[in-house]
């Protein structure tokens, strides 16, 4: 191994699977000699358990025995993250994971694509250096395939934004490409036996149905059990994207299966989801609009939440500002009217599916870095709203970037339609940089939004939120932490930062009335 290369080493080896290799091994051919071969064709996705091989081994061994025979360009595992919270999705920004069957490289070429590709998947170490459940899946794929490369993804947040990101990503970059994408999880835990398999009846038949949209509905409502109900829902929107049509439970079992101790179990899944090429394309594409609602991502005012991972502080969030000034950005009439006239071309070549030339900008203003979000309304009311609030791009181009996002990924709403851009009001949040506060009598409402973070926890609103709630200085914080994920008055606690920031407003019918 080269000195400055990094790599992820085996934390379960020993505890959920065997240390020695030749024993790991001997006992990784025992289950796939035990499991069915289904002679399944065009394979996109596997779920896979990720409990001790003891216990969920053989149920794993299902799926990994389906694709004993077939060969792939590169291997996607999503994950949930059983000890970290984090608000994004993290790919592995190492060199390689290993086992005791020894190393398996990151293809590093089509991680940075995934990375390049969305604001909500990142390079980190970040779910990664404590989780078992990628881990467990990669000594079954060390015996069918020897060396390969994979992408080890891990779902920090698993909500709307990042589970329908992921699918929607690799569909789109890895569309013409042979992947095949691995969903890791458990099902429910811990209940008797018979409430157990009720539980995961309703999880087989989702899945079964390839019901993604009330299978992530019911996961997030949590009427469903999976502690990776994320990750199955991205593999089955990944899967899709990349034609699967068609999903089949291969195995089920319950830890209660297996000790005989059915007090309280926890469940185990295997599935495939293929192609089906005799299917008709009618109903394919009936199943596409049964899901042009999903989730996509956080939007802004009441239900944004910080929808990017990376800390922000006033060091980088304006590289000509000063770090202790929130003052909002200056922007001229001319200046505002170039972003709106840029968000609305954005949003017609997003909707209609045409090509955009946008002019050259060579204003010093909208070249800046800055955060921003650009809001969608129609007759008064909110149809999108997204985004970014780390200070990475020069202004026009968060613009053009979040307006797409706006019309056709915000959770709530289904994307817009020709019909719809017909008669749409667009406005722009432009954010200073952030100034961390020691004293919340720094905070003016209704001039100051607030960003706060406490460990792996953050979250934000914007400024306009205090004032179209009417809310004083302490409900703002405490719906900040809220929004954070975090209890209503954890901004009194020591290690919770809180953070203020303006935010220069502005709307096309601003302009009209200017």
């Amino acid at each position: 191994m080269h000195k400055y290369e990094k790599t992820r080493d085996s934390i379960v080896a020993g505890s959920f699977y065997p240390h020695d290799p030749y024993v790991l091994k001997m006992q990784i051919e025992n289950y796939l000699n035990n499991a069915t071969y289904l002679d399944i064709e065009n394979i996109k996705a596997l779920i896979s358990p990720h409990a001790g091989y003891i216990y969920s081994g053989q149920v794993a061994a299902y799926s990994y025995k389906q694709i004993m025979n077939k060969k792939y360009d590169s291997i996607i595992i999503i994950s949930p993250s059983h000890s970290e919270y984090f608000d994004f999705v993290s790919v592995f920004d190492g060199d390689a994971y290993n086992t005791p069957l020894g190393r398996v490289n990151i293809d590093k070429k089509r991680s940075k694509l995934l990375v390049e590709s969305s604001p909500y998947i990142n390079f980190s170490e970040y779910g990664h250096n404590n989780e078992h459940s990628i881990e467990v899946q990669l000594p079954f794929l060390q015996y069918i395939y020897g060396e390969f490369d994979f992408i080890p993804m891990v779902i920090g947040a698993q909500n709307n934004q990042n589970i329908h990101n992921i699918g929607k990503t690799i569909g789109e970059l890895f569309g013409n490409e042979n992947i095949l994408i691995i969903a890791s999880t458990d099902l429910s835990h811990y209940h008797p036996y018979g409430e157990a398999v009720m539980l995961d009846k309703q999880v087989e038949k989702l899945v079964e149905n390839f019901d993604i949209e009330n299978l992530q509905r019911e996961f997030l409502k949590n009427n469903i059990e999976m502690c990776g109900g994320g990750p199955v829902a991205a593999a089955m929107s990944a899967a899709k994207a990349l034609g699967a049509n068609k999903a089949v439970i291969l195995k089920y079992l319950n830890s209660g299966d297996v000790t005989g101790d059915r007090k309280a179990v926890v469940g185990y899944l295997s599935a495939a989801l293929y192609e089906d090429k005799n299917k008709k394309e009618s109903d394919i594409k009936m199943n596409q609009k049964k899901d042009i609602k999903n989730n996509v991502v956080s939007s802004c005012k009441k239900n944004f939440s910080s929808s990017n991972n990376t800390y922000v502080n006033n060091k980088n969030s304006s590289s000509k500002s000063n770090s202790d000034d929130v003052t909002s950005m200056k922007l001229t009439k001319k200046e505002k009217s170039i972003l709106l006239e840029i968000a609305k071309e954005s949003i017609k070549s997003a909707v209609l599916g045409v090509k955009s030339n946008f002019p050259t900008i060579n204003d010093v203003a909208l070249n800046e870095k800055c955060g921003a979000f650009v809001t969608i309304t129609s007759n008064g009311k909110l149809r999108g709203c997204i985004g970014n609030i780390r200070a990475i791009n020069p202004l026009w181009e968060t613009i053009k970037t979040m307006a797409k996002e706006a019309a056709l990924n915000d959770p709530r709403f289904y994307p817009l339609t020709a019909k719809d851009i017909e008669n749409i009001n667009i406005e722009i949040s432009v954010l200073s940089p952030f100034k961390l506060i020691n004293n919340i009598n720094e905070i003016s409402v209704g001039k100051h939004g607030l960003f706060i973070k406490r460990g792996f926890y953050q979250g934000l609103l914007l400024p306009q939120v205090a004032t179209d709630y009417s809310w004083d200085r302490i409900q703002f914080l405490k719906e900040t932490c809220k929004k954070a994920g975090l209890y209503e008055n954890c901004w009194q606690e020591k290690n919770c930062e809180i953070y203020i920031f303006s935010a220069t407003v502005f709307s096309e019918e601003d302009l009209a009335h200017s």
